[in-house]
């Protein structure tokens, strides 16, 4: 088997990448990241460091028939399509997973709330989006950028992300997962169409149901921040702990830092609105490009 990636998962982040992830890491034939994301085609400083660096990420054994990756950040940037395509080649599968456009920026808004980056109301952080944006100077540290945190609305133009990656690979080595309408409403057939698409066996005895990436609240803003970006402390330490040590840190801390989650909601008159002022079109365009009925959106 070539050592090279088969397939990558490119997001659209929010819409269900990491129970995607959980589910087909239990497949046997799939090997997926050591530490579930390389950020290498995202990421200048992982990038250049070349090939040779990007597969120590896996630990492939001979009961695997394919590699892959899932990333929600690799369809946002427009950079990254050209990367994979000049690293891994035309003939890579892609699998996009779509999540109404306006929930999956509410929800992103909350994960931005929950780590301590944002502290204004939804409403005033989309008017703020595009000023934050444009002022990130920042492309190494991913974790503590704007365009990273508070791109709630930006993210949401599938079809212009799409059209990236249609510069360089063809239709057909796409598969367009709706979140609501496969999986969640119909998940058992998502991931068999999802197997199906990357060739290999469909029978996948793990739990497809699984719960992944529960939400809460952290109790602890400064604490939040600090685990989730870098800073001169976090930099010093990875010179003495691997990467997975410190993703498994990081992760305790959250953990201990964690509490039930408040929830909130977004109004049926702001979603209207929202609607309305930028995702129209946006959607009527996305069910062309995709061949698929995006009513449900609309609502």
């Amino acid at each position: 088997m070539s050592q090279l990636t088969n397939f990558i998962c490119v997001g659209a982040q929010k819409s269900g990448t990491t129970t995607l992830h959980d589910i087909l890491n239990q497949h046997p034939e799939i090997c997926l990241p050591k530490d579930k994301e390389t950020k290498f085609f995202q990421r200048d400083d992982r990038f250049n460091m070349g090939l040779e660096y990007y597969k120590e990420h896996f630990s492939v054994n001979l009961n695997h028939k394919i590699i892959g990756e899932i990333d929600p950040e690799y369809m946002y940037f427009n950079y990254v399509p050209k990367r994979i395509f000049e690293t891994l080649g035309a003939d890579i599968k892609l699998i996009f997973l779509l999540r109404n456009p306006i929930d999956r920026a509410f929800s992103h808004y909350l994960m931005s709330k929950r780590r301590g980056y944002e502290d204004y109301p939804f409403t005033e952080a989309i008017l703020m989006e595009t000023d934050r944006i444009s002022q990130d100077d920042s492309q190494s540290d991913f974790s503590d950028s704007n365009c990273l945190n508070f791109s709630y609305i930006d993210r949401g133009y599938y079809s212009r992300q799409i059209k990236e990656y249609l510069k360089y690979f063809k239709k057909e080595n796409m598969l367009f997962i709706l979140f609501e309408d496969d999986l969640i409403s119909n998940r058992a057939i998502a991931v068999n169409k999802i197997l199906s698409f990357l060739e290999i066996s469909t029978e996948l005895k793990g739990d497809i149901y699984l719960k992944s990436n529960v939400k809460g609240m952290y109790r602890y803003k400064r604490l939040a921040k600090f685990c989730n970006q870098p800073n001169f402390i976090k930099s010093g330490i990875k010179y003495f702990l691997p990467n997975s040590i410190r993703i498994r840190f990081k992760a305790l801390i959250n953990k201990m830092n964690h509490t039930k989650l408040v929830k909130d909601k977004i109004s049926d008159y702001e979603k209207k609105h929202i609607l309305n002022k930028y995702y129209r079109d946006e959607i009527s365009d996305l069910e062309v490009l995709i061949n698929r009925s995006l009513n449900n959106w609309y609502n």
